[in-house]
């Protein structure tokens, strides 16, 4: 088996294992070899045999078929979705932070972001936003039974996740990143909480303002890391590495939340949709179209990281206003 396709078939048995398990265990288990044979064809350094391959597909219902058959236009993609339960969601960030670890290992590690949302990779340095954002995803999004007919209150701060995604938000900001975002980014996060008082799941009123001046304070964090053109979290002075953050700001373009991570000379791209369900693969030529994508973005974008004061000043002022429009419905 080449490299491009063992690659695959050990990512998507790895999307099929319970986070307990050992990847490397299980194949040496399986195929009846050493735990150091196991771990040199996980990094192609021995090929896996047909047969050996066959034994795998059926262990864990692949399609090897599906792998072998694919072309300049016609490549597999790996599909990963949160399967409408919580302990789910928990499997899901905890791969994201693998994600990160291993591009923080390795210098030159990237990630480019066109996005419609605000990433999540930054909403975890404020807890009540995020605890927002995942009772949002699980009550509204993937209709979790649990949640049909619970409200929000601050309770959800003690969500597991939270902690999850705290750190995987400390890798991010290590990690040199550029994201393009719109001043329409901000209605994903303040429209829940509009959304929500009407409809009695945020029953005080304090409690939703609450939640809006945390977005007023996120979105001077987000304006400060733009200016000096690093990322950090909210306890520290500034970046610890500075030149780290690009931001574009796109006044005209509709985006979706496409991701390319950069790692030792190879990229992988991610697709996301559903809200935080995502697509990815590591096709040369699709990342590289990718790329040219974000780079054609960018050319009809505004860096205002750093530079561009004005515009940066334009960019947050409106976000700002957002927060105030639905602060004002509240009141």
């Amino acid at each position: 088996m080449d490299t491009f396709n063992q690659k695959i078939l050990f990512e998507q048995v790895a999307e099929k294992l319970p986070s307990h398990s050992s990847l490397v265990y299980e194949l040496s288990e399986l195929l009846n070899v050493s735990t150091d044979s196991a771990y040199r064809r996980l990094r192609g350094q021995t090929s896996v045999s047909l047969e050996e391959a066959v034994i795998i597909a059926r262990k864990f219902s692949l399609s090897l078929d599906a792998m072998f058959h694919h072309t300049k236009n016609s490549f597999p993609f790996i599909y990963k979705g949160v399967n409408y339960n919580v302990k789910d969601l928990e499997t899901y960030y905890r791969g994201i932070l693998m994600e990160f670890e291993k591009a923080d290992a390795f210098a030159g590690s990237k990630v480019y972001y066109a996005t419609k949302d605000i990433p999540m990779f930054h909403i975890f340095s404020f807890p009540e936003i995020a605890a927002l954002r995942l009772f949002f995803w699980k009550k509204t999004i993937y209709d979790i039974n649990e949640f049909k007919n619970k409200t929000f209150t601050l309770e959800e701060l003690d969500d597991p996740t939270i902690n999850i995604g705290k750190q995987m938000t400390m890798k991010y900001a290590k990690l040199p990143s550029l994201e393009i975002w719109s001043d329409e980014i901000i209605m994903s996060t303040v429209n829940p909480i509009l959304y929500y008082y009407e409809s009695g799941t945020i029953e005080k009123t304090s409690l939703a303002l609450m939640l809006l001046d945390k977005v007023d304070d996120f979105l001077d964090h987000i304006r400060r890391q733009a200016e000096l053109g690093g990322k950090f979290l909210p306890h520290q002075d500034g970046p610890l590495h500075p030149g780290n953050f690009e931001m574009y700001y796109n006044e005209v373009t509709l985006m979706n939340n496409t991701i390319v991570l950069e790692t030792q000379g190879k990229r992988h791209a991610y697709l996301v949709q559903s809200a935080i369900d995502y697509l990815s693969t590591d096709n040369e030529i699709f990342c590289e179209r990718t790329v040219s994508w974000i780079g054609h973005l960018m050319k009809k974008s505004i860096n205002i990281s750093s530079q561009a004061e004005k515009f940066r000043q334009k960019f947050f002022t409106q976000m700002h206003r957002e927060v105030d429009r639905v602060r004002n419905k509240i009141r």
